[in-house]
């Protein structure tokens, strides 16, 4: 089966007929199989979306993605049927052991901190770049020396620059990074909520007003794929030719790991899931173990 991405940047009306998913614009008329879809992303906000179409989206677990004025990201689908019993997850999540929920998230957090040290020697070697993999080694359970930070404070000047800020939101890679994040969590969200479970109750993020707490953890690991992505877009302003690329890449190929990013991160969660029940053992993603093991 083909996973394709529509991305609807002009004013449309949406609709299905038969088991075709039809965009008719102004100037043409556009027609998807549905069962050939992974997301559509509505970039604007002159589309209008049938019932109907919106129904057969969510009956095949289609990511439907909406974005405000500005393009950007805003909200999601996500469809009431699931794997498995909703309730019997929701009642075990609210039972996961601390203890595991600590263990997950160190392991979650060396495998981003070996992934960043991997990106970096890909993208622009530096003589210290061991440095941040060393960092990897002393995480502790529950990250409580907050390693993780210490990473990202050495990691981005040098993948970026030194004058480079996270927080600055008048420089466009910030841009390209935040809407790259939002694909991104979008994907993680829906295999959680596609397995049964809440994706308010994380197990390290615990903001009252973030509906995706739980996927803010299981998302990190993933996170410098996309800064990857964004390196290579340097230069590049977030205009609807990149905004594709970076929907694209959750269902690129990737050779050296033999799949996509979308099957890493559906393996990802069903095993992260898994271990918080009490029924697996910890997830591996290969970026921690490749480093310790090289």
């Amino acid at each position: 089966m083909t996973w394709r991405n529509v991305v609807i940047t002009k004013h449309c009306k949406i609709s299905t007929k038969l088991k075709l998913l039809v965009v008719q614009t102004d100037d043409d008329v556009y027609q998807f199989p549905l069962d050939d879809l992974g997301t559509v992303m509505i970039s604007t906000t002159q589309a209008v979306v049938t019932a109907n179409a919106m129904a057969n989206l969510l009956k095949r677990d289609v990511k439907v993605i909406f974005c405000d004025e500005k393009h950007l990201p805003i909200g999601e689908t996500n469809p009431y049927e699931t794997e498995s019993s909703r309730r019997s997850c929701i009642i075990q999540q609210m039972c996961w052991l601390e203890e595991r929920r600590n263990i997950l998230w160190q392991r979650i957090v060396q495998e981003k901190i070996a992934h960043q040290m991997q990106v970096l020697e890909r993208c622009c070697p530096c003589p210290d770049v061991e440095k941040i993999g060393t960092l990897a080694a002393d995480v502790k359970s529950g990250d409580s020396d907050n390693r993780e930070a210490v990473a990202a404070h050495m990691y981005f000047p040098r993948l970026f620059t030194y004058e480079f800020v996270r927080s600055d939101d008048d420089n466009q890679i910030n841009g390209l990074l935040d809407y790259g994040y939002a694909i991104l969590m979008s994907e993680v969200a829906r295999k959680i909520a596609e397995i049964g479970y809440l994706t308010e109750f994380g197990i390290h993020h615990d903001s009252e007003r973030n509906p995706f707490n739980l996927a803010c953890d299981f998302m990190e690991p993933f996170r410098p794929f996309v800064d990857q992505k964004v390196f290579e877009l340097s230069g590049r302003s977030l205009e609807s030719e990149v905004k594709e690329v970076l929907i694209k890449l959750m269902r690129t190929d990737l050779p050296q790991y033999g799949t996509t990013i979308t099957q890493l991160i559906n393996v990802f969660v069903r095993d992260s899931l898994r271990y918080l029940a009490g029924e697996g053992c910890l997830p591996e993603l290969g970026f921690w173990r490749c480093d310790t093991e090289s």
